[in-house]
């Protein structure tokens, strides 16, 4: 039996919760759903400034992962997601593509537009995303790199790079802000 990296074995639970009508395959629909619950989730408008850059930079991302397919196709099956998302993850392109991804998830995030999540505005992700409370402080506190007890946009972008690129822990809390957990 071969066992997969961490790395894949993240991008396959990824792929799962994307999949969510569980046809084998994700779509740009899969996306807009995270938009969309963030839209919910938050109460805000579609035209709402956050929204859109989210909305942008999963598109991006999206393209980007389509660009890594066979031409034509529209949706990926789960082993092409994998590849893609490791052909995305070492080409040129990647790190702006997950810069602006946190950046977009950062600014709805950041309630308050003070340019850091605090507390509050992270338990507030944690019940949209149905987490209990109880696991809020480690998680927080595993995001809190430099342990200044607010987590910044460099932190949040550190953490969706580390789950798509860098690191050998399947529970790398990165993942949380990709809809993983929500």
């Amino acid at each position: 039996m071969v066992t997969s990296d961490p790395i894949t074995r993240r991008l396959q639970r990824l792929f799962a919760v994307l999949d969510t009508d569980e046809e084998g395959f994700v779509t740009w629909g899969n996306y807009q759903q995270i938009v969309d619950r963030y839209t919910a989730g938050y109460a805000l408008a579609n035209s709402d400034v956050r929204i859109k850059h989210l909305e942008r930079a999963y598109w991006a991302q999206w393209l980007g992962l389509l660009s890594q397919a066979n031409p034509g196709r529209d949706r990926l099956s789960q082993n092409e997601f994998v590849a893609a998302h490791r052909a995305v993850g070492y080409g040129t392109d990647a790190a702006q593509l997950l810069e602006d991804l946190a950046q977009a998830v950062f600014n709805v995030l950041d309630v308050d537009a003070d340019k850091r999540i605090n507390r509050d505005e992270f338990a507030r992700y944690l019940e949209f995303c149905k987490i209990s409370s109880s696991d809020a402080t480690i998680i927080f506190r595993r995001l809190d790199l430099d342990g200044d007890a607010f987590i910044s946009q460099r932190e949040v972008a550190r953490s969706i790079r580390a789950f798509h690129l860098y690191n050998d822990d399947l529970n790398t809390p990165g993942g949380i802000f990709l809809g993983l957990y929500c």
